[in-house]
């Protein structure tokens, strides 16, 4: 089936023969103006300005000015498109060898209701006439926060939160409407390259330096996306040239009060004077020193060096046709533990990663002259190469690694560790995709499009060391199998093949759309190919009055996921996820209703969003922890549960008023499985405060289950208020609200390293009595107290004061401070020493944190 979309796909370059005409002679009909602030009357860089229906445009240059040359005589319609002003349109006749100035007054768009967006329907179109709701993070959201990258800045989105996961190696992820990370596909200009291997750390490797805006839609997005969207997608929309400009930001942060984290970067736009060609350059250095919050010498924010360098460019081959591509590379260096002065192996624990990525994305668009026809082929690859240590003093299990593990001193050579790894990555992906809009298609204009993709990935880990260690048989001999041993670590080797195709049809007008859709998955981990449809609805009694109901089909497959290639410690051991055997794929049945207004009156600009989302997931994968081998790894398995259901609803206000901005949202949800799922062990006590002894003569331990998903917060929110009481000064208020949660831990018993174990004050041999006299072997007097921790609701605050300088004429000097979490909300409970569990942790990302910084433009 794949072969004949592809030739039906490629068929379609026909239709746009006509398009590639040979380039006509200079015409001379020139077009000049400027671009104002209709309130304030100051000339704007930086705002498009283009022929509507045509790849022929240009932006203002420093002096807000534009000049479009040699444009085809006749009438034509300019459009004039800025962020955070209203699209505005001008009919105006061309004249061969004359010259027409053409100027705008530009509105201020304090609602973004002219926003364009394209994570809706796979193309371009405004963001209230799109088929579902979607959400935009851009520059202004990022200067107010001081955001250096998309960890920092997404959390500003109703039903977003962006939470760390791990106190050694930062392992963050991005929740949609409470649902874990791996529910959400993360795209980089609509393409689905952001591999499992590079998504867990690269939230946190994105600087905001490269992003146009991030586009967020939450709820089930897969009839487009495919595999992972069940939660929610968001889009990275990387930066195109506009102009000739460049600019230097230099920032530097003190964590805590106490560690410095420093961020360079810089953005540089080339394009030629017939804009043809434009390319964007740009780069960030970030160094950031470990934070220790409670003095035991363990950072709970680990060690960061890490550089990133791209370039966004495209050629214009004709009016009609435009060729981009995108091209960056990441790398970045990051360790968590203690003794950050000695290599990894003799620290009581370490977690470092050393990362090396390397991005592409290449795409050729094709218009017909009457723009009815939509040709796009693009193709994209990611390479991560990365090495890694997870491990501590305490992987060998007795009292000699434990008692060096609380020290936290060099060990003799028969202490080292070996959980060094070597984690390959490679993704690549093709597709083309073709639209027609139709003037009239059974009862009203339509748009459809039909498109075919190709992912393919590819995942190669080993832990080197371990992997010469030989499995042994019950006597301890090494295990031959065809004359080779066979290792008791083997790595992980996985080919992912993932061939797409999907179509929609989608009727719409300025006050209706009805969109129909769907996509057909053939992944080489199925047995059968997965069918996701996609129904919307939209409808318009005004323009300011948006109704949406939308349904989504989706899944996820049981493919190996980067969180389990041995990132976290729990209890100095490594952890380790394995798939079961006849595991099926995630399904989702997700509904959103929502209803978007807006009011203006005089200088006052609202707008109200009230969306509520049901998510029905059945064979829900979860964790089952399995017997311990004494080797240092700790294994979980993965199998099929019955299912789950997530529901709730997102609020969020805007407001705007003068020199005024207020932007708020709240978020309820319930995250509930079907059935309560394994989350730790306890040991059962008897009346005298003894463990009980199994019928086995071991320890007894029961499960700690729960229906409620963990780390997800019923009720969490976020505001952001910006005043320019003068335009060269800015004062910005932000806040984030997460509610009480249930949080996981898993204890080691007498070792000290959780704050209900110290305060127990348990005595290990207080036990070994009533074990001897029970008959319980040394290995089997395993006492558990792992437990659910109701964490407290917390609440930051953020300020922010900048003021910009007039360098010369065309120059500007930024200049700004500001605190991040004033009340230093946080965990108070960290474990400490090298056999805490590094997965308990909660609450916001970093401390209170002062910042200073700069940015020179021009």
């Amino acid at each position: 089936m794949n072969r004949y979309i592809f030739l039906i796909l490629f068929s379609c370059l026909g239709l746009f023969a006509s398009a590639e005409t040979p380039t006509p002679p200079p015409s001379d009909a020139n077009v000049v103006g400027h671009v104002v602030d209709a309130l304030t009357g100051e000339h704007i860089p930086g705002i498009t300005i283009f022929v509507k229906g045509t790849n022929v445009g240009t932006s203002t240059d420093a002096s807000g000015h534009y000049f479009l040359r040699h444009l085809n005589p006749g009438e034509v319609t300019l459009v004039m498109r800025g962020i955070g002003y209203l699209t505005q349109e001008k009919k105006v006749v061309v004249v061969q060898n004359k010259m027409l100035e053409v100027n705008f007054e530009a509105q201020e768009d304090a609602l973004s209701i002219d926003e364009v967006v394209v994570s809706a329907n796979r193309q371009t179109t405004l963001r209230r006439l799109a088929p579902t709701v979607v959400t935009i993070v851009d520059e202004k959201v990022f200067s107010k926060v001081n955001a250096h990258n998309l960890l920092q800045g997404l959390v500003f989105q109703p039903g977003v939160r962006v939470e760390n996961n791990c106190q050694n190696c930062g392992f963050n992820q991005v929740r949609i409407n409470g649902l874990d990370g791996r529910y959400s596909q993360i795209l980089i200009d609509s393409r689905p390259i952001f591999s499992a291997l590079a998504g867990v750390y690269g939230i946190e490797q994105i600087p905001t330096n490269m992003v146009d805006r991030v586009e967020v839609i939450r709820g089930g997005g897969s009839a487009l996306f495919g595999s992972s969207a069940i939660g929610g997608v968001v889009n990275i929309i990387t930066k195109e040239p506009n102009g000739n400009s460049f600019s230097i930001h230099e920032s530097l942060a003190f964590t805590g009060l106490t560690a410095p984290d420093n961020n360079l970067s810089m953005n540089a736009s080339l394009v030629t004077p017939d804009n043809k060609m434009g390319a964007m350059l740009y780069g960030q250095a970030r160094y950031r020193t470990p934070w220790d919050a409670n003095g035991d010498g363990f950072s709970e924010l680990g060690k960061l060096n890490a550089r990133t360098f791209g370039s966004h460019f495209y050629l214009k081959l004709s009016d009609y046709s435009k060729l981009s591509a995108d091209v960056h590379t990441i790398q970045e260096y990051r360790r968590g533990g203690d003794h950050f002065d000695l290599p990894d192996h003799v620290a009581a624990v370490s977690e470092h990663l050393d990362h090396s990525i390397y991005s592409g994305n290449v795409k050729y668009d094709l218009y017909s002259k009457n723009l009815k026809h939509h040709f796009q082929a693009f193709a994209s690859a990611q390479s991560v190469d990365r090495s890694s240590y997870y491990g501590g003093l305490v992987d060998r299990g007795d009292d000699l690694g434990r008692e060096i593990g609380k020290i936290g001193s060099p060990v003799p050579k028969d202490l080292y560790g070996d959980n060094y790894g070597v984690t390959k990555g490679r993704t690549y992906m093709g597709g083309v995709q073709y639209g027609y809009q139709m003037d009239h298609f059974l009862f009203m204009p339509a748009e459809i499009l039909v498109g075919a993709e190709y992912v393919y990935d590819f995942l190669d880990d080993k832990m080197p060391i371990r992997s010469w260690q030989a499995l042994q048989d019950d006597s301890g001999n090494p295990i031959l199998h065809q004359g080779k041993y066979i290792s008791a670590f083997p790595g992980i080797n996985q080919r992912i093949h993932n061939a797409s195709q999907f179509a929609q049809v989608e009727w719409k007008n300025e006050h209706l759309s009805l969109l129909f859709g769907t996509r057909l998955d053939e992944h080489s981990i199925m047995k059968t190919p997965i069918f996701s449809p996609r129904v919307t609805l939209r409808y318009n009694p005004s323009k300011n009055v948006n109704l949406r109901a939308s349904y989504a089909k989706g899944f996820r497959a049981p493919q190996v996921f980067d969180e389990d290639l041995h990132v976290s410690i729990v209890g100095g051991e490594a952890k380790r996820v394995i798939n079961g055997e006849n595991l099926k794929p995630e399904s989702s049945h997700a509904f959103n209703l929502s209803a978007d207004l807006y009011h203006r009156h005089g200088g006052l600009n609202a707008n109200l969003l009230v969306e509520g989302f049901y998510n029905r997931i059945t064979d829900v994968f979860v964790n089952k922890e399995q017997p311990s081998q004494n080797d240092g790894v700790m294994r979980l398995l993965r199998t099929n549960s019955q299912g789950a259901q997530v529901y709730g609803c997102n609020i969020e206000g805007r407001l705007g008023w003068r020199q005024v901005q207020l932007q708020a949202g709240f978020t309820y949800t319930r995250n509930l499985y079907d059935h309560a799922v394994e989350y730790g062990e306890y040991t059962e006590m008897d009346s005298r405060g003894m463990p009980l002894i199994d019928a086995d003569k071991k320890v007894q331990n029961k499960k700690l289950t729960d229906r409620r998903m963990m780390r997800t917060p019923s009720v969490y929110g976020y505001f952001t208020l910006s005043y320019e009481p003068i335009h060269a000064l800015q004062l910005s208020l932000t806040s984030n609200i997460t509610g009480s949660m249930l949080a996981p831990h898993t204890i080691e018993y007498g070792a000290g390293c959780a704050q209900s174990d110290r305060e127990a004050q348990h005595d290990a041999d207080l036990f070994t009595p009533h074990f001897v006299a029970n008959g319980v072997a040394p290995e089997d007097r395993v006492v558990r107290i792992d437990e659910l921790t109701t964490t407290p609701t917390f609440v930051e605050l953020g300020a922010k004061v900048s003021y910009h300088f007039d360098l010369f004429r065309y120059g500007e000097l930024e200049l700004y401070s500001g605190i991040h979490n004033l009340l230093d909300a946080r965990q108070k409970d960290y474990d400490t020493g090298a056999g805490r569990d590094s997965a308990y942790i909660y609450g916001p990302t970093m401390p209170r944190t002062l910042y200073f910084g700069c940015r020179l433009s021009f």
